[in-house]
């Protein structure tokens, strides 16, 4: 009788231990979809834009969206067209920061159109109407008006102007800008 209950909870235990065995197993492989599936899912983030907190804006760190882009762009040229003699100095500054290169050509570019713009005492607004986007070849083109105030008692001069700005995605996905140009119009 002895035998027969030795041989009742041997064949018990034995089952117990190849039911865990199937259900480490299981743990195990899904631990292991789990973690594949972690590594190989792209982070998103969600931007929400200073100036108007009801829009998002979504993007993943291969690809930035093209509202992005106008919002990064806007910005840019808020600080850069939107200028006087005494707030000039400060903006490049703070653009330089955003730039792939603090002491190459484009520094040099806009310090000579700060000097220009503190001796003729010019101030500028720039009001963009259209944005093309053109991810694949790294740049933005915006078209505008673009006001300029020659003195303090001038009349304004109103033009539509395009600007290009060029970028490069850094390490971290940091957008910095390579370049900015204006787009004149062939006659």
């Amino acid at each position: 009788m002895n035998f027969t209950s030795y041989k009742a909870t041997l064949q018990k235990t034995v089952a117990q231990k190849n039911l865990s065995l199937w259900l480490s197993v299981g743990l195990v492989l899904s631990n292991l979809l789990l973690v594949n599936k972690l590594i190989n899912t792209e982070e998103k983030w969600v931007f929400i834009p200073q100036y108007n907190t009801d829009r998002h804006i979504e993007m993943t760190a291969s690809r930035f969206s093209d509202d992005y882009y106008i919002e990064w762009a806007g910005q840019l040229l808020n600080s850069l067209l939107c200028v006087n003699p005494e707030s000039f100095e400060w903006k490049v500054k703070h653009v330089l920061e955003i730039t792939t290169e603090h002491y190459g050509s484009l520094k040099e570019k806009l310090l000579k159109e700060g000097e220009k713009i503190k001796r003729e005492e010019i101030s500028t607004v720039f009001y963009p109407k259209q944005f093309q986007v053109h991810q694949q070849k790294g740049y933005v083109e915006v078209s505008g008006q673009h006001i300029t105030y020659f003195g303090k008692k001038s009349s304004p001069v109103e033009t539509m102007k395009t600007f290009r700005l060029s970028w490069i995605v850094s390490s971290y996905g940091l957008i910095l800008l390579k370049d900015f140009t204006e787009i004149k119009e062939e006659d």
